[in-house]
C-alpha cells in the first residue's frame, strides 16, 4: 500500500496588523519566543505564539509591554488600542462592521501594507484617542545602576517607564517638543541625598533624565553622570570642565577631568517627580 507524506503545515498569521507587526519585528530582529518572552516581563512563550496567531487576547499593559521589547514603543497607543478592540471583539461587543473598521485605521496607523511590509511614514491621527509620537519616552531603574550602552536599559533594570506628552505644557509646547527632540536615548534614575549633594541644585528624591552623547563642552553650571564599578554617579560640569573629581570617586581611580569624561554616560537634563511606583 502506497502511502502519500502529509504537507507539513506552518502555522498561518491572523490577519491582524498588529498581531503580524509583532511577528514580523521578531522575526527581523532574529528573536525567539523565549527571548522576547525575557524582554517584555516574563510571558509565557506559548501565549506570545497565541498571540500572533490570532488565537489569545493580551491586555492593555501586556500589549504595551510587547511593544516597548520590540522597540515599538512609539506606537505603544496603538497596541493598546488593539487590546481594546480584541478584547470586544472576543466578547462580543463589536460588531463585525466595527470590527472591520477599526483594523482599518490600525493598519492606517502603523502604515503597514497587506503584506506586512513597512510603508513611509506619514502623519495621521491615531485611534482611540492616543496621542502622536511626539511623546517622549523614558526607561525608569530601579535604582543608579549603570545601564549599559543599548538603545534601552535591560528590563530587569526597569521599573517603569515615563510617557511625557509635550502637548500637555499649553503655550509652551513647542519648546517642550524641540527640547524632547534633542534627547538621544534617555533614560532615567532616582537621586538619593549623597548624589544630589554634589552638584548645585538637584533635589534629592526626584528622578534624574540623562541625555546621551551630548557631543558638547562640559557646562560648569550642568550635572553629569559616570560610570563607576558598575553603578552611576553624579558629577558636577566644573569637575568635568577642569577640576578634580568628588572625594567617593577618587579611589576608584576618577582622580581627573579626563579620567571623569572617559567614564561619562550623560547629562542630566531634566528632573521629574519619582514615579518609580
Amino acid at each position: 500500500m502506497t502511502t502519500t507524506p502529509r504537507a507539513v503545515m506552518t502555522p498561518q498569521v491572523a490577519d491582524d496588523p498588529v498581531a503580524l507587526r509583532i511577528r514580523t519585528l521578531r522575526l527581523s530582529q532574529g528573536l525567539s519566543y523565549k527571548r522576547l518572552s525575557e524582554a517584555a516581563g516574563g510571558l509565557a512563550t506559548s501565549f506570545l505564539f497565541n498571540i500572533e496567531h490570532g488565537r489569545k487576547v493580551p491586555g492593555e499593559d501586556v500589549a504595551a509591554r510587547i511593544a516597548v521589547a520590540l522597540g515599538d514603543g512609539a506606537y505603544e497607543q496603538l497596541y493598546r488600542a488593539w487590546a481594546r478592540v480584541k478584547s470586544r471583539g472576543r466578547n462580543g461587543r463589536a460588531d463585525h462592521e466595527a470590527m472591520l473598521g477599526a483594523w482599518e485605521r490600525l493598519r492606517a496607523g502603523f502604515g503597514v501594507a497587506d503584506n506586512g511590509a513597512g510603508m513611509p511614514e506619514r502623519k495621521i491621527d491615531v485611534v482611540d484617542g492616543a496621542r502622536d509620537a511626539g511623546r517622549l519616552r523614558v526607561a525608569v531603574l530601579a535604582t543608579a545602576a549603570d545601564p549599559g550602552d543599548g538603545v534601552r536599559p535591560g528590563p530587569e533594570l526597569v521599573v517603569n517607564t515615563l510617557s511625557l506628552d509635550p502637548s500637555l505644557y499649553g503655550h509652551d509646547a513647542t519648546l517642550a517638543r524641540e527640547r524632547y527632540t534633542r534627547l538621544r536615548r534617555p533614560f532615567a534614575f532616582p537621586l538619593d541625598a549623597e548624589q544630589a549633594a554634589r552638584a548645585p541644585g538637584l533635589p534629592a528624591g526626584y528622578l534624574a533624565v540623562v541625555t546621551r552623547e551630548t557631543g558638547e563642552q562640559p557646562r560648569r553650571d550642568a550635572a553629569y553622570v559616570v560610570r563607576v564599578n558598575g553603578r552611576l554617579e553624579v558629577v558636577p560640569g566644573s569637575a568635568l570642565a577642569a577640576g578634580s573629581a568628588p572625594e567617593p570617586l577618587r579611589a576608584s581611580g576618577l582622580t581627573d577631568a579626563s579620567a571623569l569624561r572617559g567614564a561619562l554616560v550623560g547629562r542630566i537634563d531634566l528632573l521629574l517627580p519619582d514615579v518609580r511606583r
